[in-house]
């Protein structure tokens, strides 16, 4: 009807009002492009139409002409891909290709959900099934409440928990106190664990006489036990009050040359030296978090948030990936409040660790206890993003004893902020020269003293002395005997 239809746009415009699937676009006739077909032979010739607003009448169209709709680079589709996959893309990228455990490593759910959905628009299928859906279920993560972790409980050395406490206060200078600033602040450190994992009887209850009737020692049911014996602290942690731990210090150091990165390699290999290795890390907090306002769930507070949970797992992955994942899977979390030092111990579940590993877990920019996945995880058989950071936890029983390398207790630091040691130290040392090398050792007997040494002496010599402190420590007495050259070292650089 020519009267209702004048131009070609209108008449586009008409058809695709019909027979689009979506019509929202019900007047884009006019920046469609088409074409005329002129000869209905066997050879069909097509004429391109600039102007689409011209009228019928003069493109000499007759009952049955051809028109060939040309779609423009804005309409046309791209081939597989619809408004539901570009949803589904997400970003991941890995904090490590190691995956620290592999038996539940997954691939990138949205990815499958991309290659099921394309699969199911091919011509032989119709829609996804049942069984394809389910299958999904095999790309996600399943968050079930982990009962035991590698490590039953922890021996955590009350004098490096208590030096680590001190340092979380910061007193106002002589200076500060003229000006009247007496504001004592609390900040937010973190520290590396370095201990040994030891195996020992489940029951420490008393020994009771032993008869015949008694239970044989080869029945009796044996756990693994972390000792800690050294607590060290990067330097240069960040001591604004009211800010979270300098994290940066002990993890997510592979890619970076920083001086954070050789420090904690210094540290591991004085460490392997002692016959210690890295057991876990301790962070403070001194927000209300344990307060009623941080509640976030009907159950008790904790104190391990999301971005807790992300920094220590990618501390452990670091760990495994150095030293093997039997030994380095066996890694404590410990969370100490700033103000009143009350510490709990936990140890993180496989399924969170891999997950951080994967990239499916970050560091979130809000402080809480609830994480965001970057890809749907499975939690009571229903699908979501949204992980409760105490899902990841095993609480993990932790009991008190006196680190081997601890130094003496009662004293709040052996070295000063730059790492050197102090005036103090040094003068202690030195009057130990005079005397027996025991009173000497037995000073040296010291992580923190250690550090600052290795930093002066060559590495054939510390060394030399990191041996004779570990026989020391083992009740070598005898053995722990310095050498005439390893004494003068020491009594030069220590300034005697």
């Amino acid at each position: 009807d020519e009267s209702e239809v004048k131009t070609l746009s209108s008449l586009l415009s008409s058809y695709i009002s019909q027979h689009s699937e979506d019509n929202e676009e019900e007047d884009s006739g006019k920046d469609l492009k088409c074409q005329i077909c002129t000869s209905n032979g066997p050879s069909k010739q097509f004429l391109d139409v600039k102007d689409t607003n011209q009228s019928i009448s003069s493109l000499d169209l007759k009952n049955g002409s051809i028109i060939a709709i040309v779609p423009t680079k804005r309409d046309r589709p791209k081939a597989g891909v619809k408004d539901d996959d570009k949803d589904d893309k997400v970003n991941l990228q890995r904090y490590t290709e190691f995956d620290p455990f592999p038996d539940i490593a997954k691939s990138s759910h949205t990815a499958a959900a991309r290659r099921s959905r394309a699969l199911s628009r091919l011509p032989s299928k119709r829609s996804m099934s049942y069984g394809d859906i389910s299958k999904l279920r095999q790309h996600m993560h399943t968050i079930e409440p982990q009962a035991k972790g590698p490590i039953t409980r922890i021996y955590m050395c009350h004098v490096g928990a208590q030096r680590f406490k001190d340092n979380c206060t910061i007193m106002p200078t002589k200076k500060q106190l003229k000006s009247g600033e007496k504001e004592i602040k609390i900040v937010s450190r973190c520290a590396v664990l370095f201990g040994s994992v030891n195996t020992e009887r489940v029951n420490q209850s008393k020994r009771v006489a032993r008869t015949s009737l008694s239970t044989p020692l080869y029945e009796m049911e044996m756990c693994k036990v972390a000792k800690v014996h050294a607590v060290w602290e990067p330097l240069n942690q960040n001591n604004s009050a009211g800010n979270v731990y300098d994290s940066k210090k002990i993890c997510n150091l592979k890619s970076s040359s920083s001086d954070a990165k050789k420090e904690l390699e210094r540290a591991v290999k004085i460490a392997d030296s002692l016959g210690l290795k890295m057991i876990g890390w301790i962070y403070s907090y001194s927000d209300d978090r344990q307060g009623n306002d941080n509640k976030e769930s009907n159950e008790g507070a904790l104190p391990v948030f999301g971005g807790d949970l992300v920094v220590g797992a990618m501390t452990q992955i670091d760990n495994m990936e150095r030293i093997g994942s039997d030994d380095g899977k066996q890694f404590i979390t410990l969370a100490l409040d700033a103000n009143t030092g009350a510490t709990e111990a936990f140890q993180l579940s496989d399924a969170s660790v891999q997950m951080v590993a994967e990239g499916k877990l970050t560091v979130p920019d809000k402080i809480s206890r609830i994480l965001e996945a970057k890809e749907a995880i499975v939690i009571d058989t229903k699908e979501t993003t949204s992980l409760d950071s105490v899902l990841c936890l095993v609480n993990t029983a932790m009991l008190s004893h006196e680190g081997s390398f601890s130094g003496n207790s009662g004293k709040k630091s052996y070295t000063k902020k730059s790492g050197a040691l102090t005036a103090n130290t040094r003068k202690a040392l030195l009057t130990k020269f005079d005397g027996n090398d025991e009173d000497l050792i037995s000073l040296l007997c010291n992580f923190e003293v250690l550090m600052a040494l290795d930093r002066l002496i060559a590495q054939d010599k510390m060394s030399e002395l990191c041996m004779l402190v570990k026989k020391y420590s083992r009740g070598q007495r005898k053995a722990a005997q310095l050498s005439n050259n390893l004494r003068l070292v020491l009594k030069n650089v220590l300034g005697g």
